[in-house]
């Protein structure tokens, strides 16, 4: 990435900042990879689907696979990722293969691309879902969760339901229903809509890129001012995807984000309390700071491997 200005120590770019902030995360990452599977369970309360946080992990394996060259750990970190989530998957027992199918099947695809096969309950999932793909959610539900189905049929290769509509319609419907929002919950609908209807960046956004684009900058702006840092992560992937954000607003919120990264490489998320952390230790504190963390982390990750941040200057 060129240069964006500036001398001495100022004068880093924002593909260099954020080099730095993906390989200490990446680091992190693996170094509690068992954290996003049995360790969770032994610590916090049992997640709807065993394999959530970990399925999160595979989406940043996928969006490191697209860097070049890819970063110092990745394929360490892709290759835990891959075993955590066949256990995971395993831990549903037989006979429970309806049971959250579309994320089970989500889970297949993205081991799928990234090369590693799947193998007993989740090709069990895809035949499944082969022969009765899940149906979209029904009325009063945002639309981002029926776009989120449709990218889970897309990456699995399933046909969709009729009544599901094309990714184009539901990318506009949550445009529509989000973009327009003040709370979180909005800002999350957005950035969502733009993962999904991307492909995580893979193909280009549908729709009116320039006014998402300055959709995505109000975002950015209202959150980095607000320091949270787990919504200023995922609009700078989003901005990314979009075209690129101002130069003035992504360096401020690259530089925050190397401020606030912790010794250690992770984030920390909106929940983290430095005060509470300095009342625990041990695996009390280890367990504190990955369920505060972890998330603010990874989505940290995929911003900068999305923008090349593995090309070192």
């Amino acid at each position: 990435m060129a240069a964006t200005g500036g001398t001495g120590t100022t004068a880093r770019t924002d593909g260099s900042t954020a080099a730095g902030v993906l390989d200490a995360a990446l680091a992190w990452l693996t170094d509690h990879a068992e954290w996003f599977g049995p360790r969770w369970d032994d610590h916090f309360p049992p997640r709807d689907f065993a394999g959530a946080t970990v399925m999160e992990l595979l989406m940043l394996c996928r969006l490191l696979r697209r860097s070049d060259p890819a970063p110092a750990g990745a394929a360490g970190l892709e290759r835990a990722a891959a075993d955590l989530a066949r256990e995971a998957v395993v831990e549903t027992g037989p006979g429970g293969d309806a049971e959250h199918l579309p994320y089970r099947l989500w889970t297949a695809a993205l081991l799928a691309d990234l090369g590693h096969p799947a193998r007993g309950p989740l090709s069990a999932a895809r035949d499944l879902a082969e022969r009765r793909p899940p149906r979209p959610p029904g009325a009063g539900a945002s639309p981002v969760l029926a776009l989120e189905l449709r990218h889970i049929l897309d990456l699995a290769g399933i046909a969709a339901p009729a009544d599901l509509p094309g990714t184009a319609p539901l990318y506009d419907a949550c445009v529509a229903e989000h973009a327009e929002g003040a709370g979180e919950y909005d800002a999350y609908g957005v950035t969502h809509a733009v993962l999904y209807a991307t492909d995580f960046g893979a193909r280009p956004l549908p729709g009116d890129t320039a006014r998402m684009g300055r959709v995505l900058d109000g975002l950015l702006r209202a959150y980095l001012d607000e320091g949270h840092l787990d919504l200023v992560a995922e609009l700078l992937l989003c901005a990314r995807i979009a075209g690129g954000g101002p130069p003035a607003l992504e360096r401020p919120a690259w530089d925050r984000l190397a401020a606030a990264q912790r010794p250690d490489g992770s984030l920390p998320g909106p929940p983290f309390d430095a005060a509470v952390l300095a009342g625990r230790t041990g695996e009390r504190a280890t367990a504190y700071v990955f369920r505060t963390c972890y998330h603010t982390t990874l989505v940290t990750a995929m911003a900068a491997a999305h923008a090349g941040a593995s090309a070192r200057p």
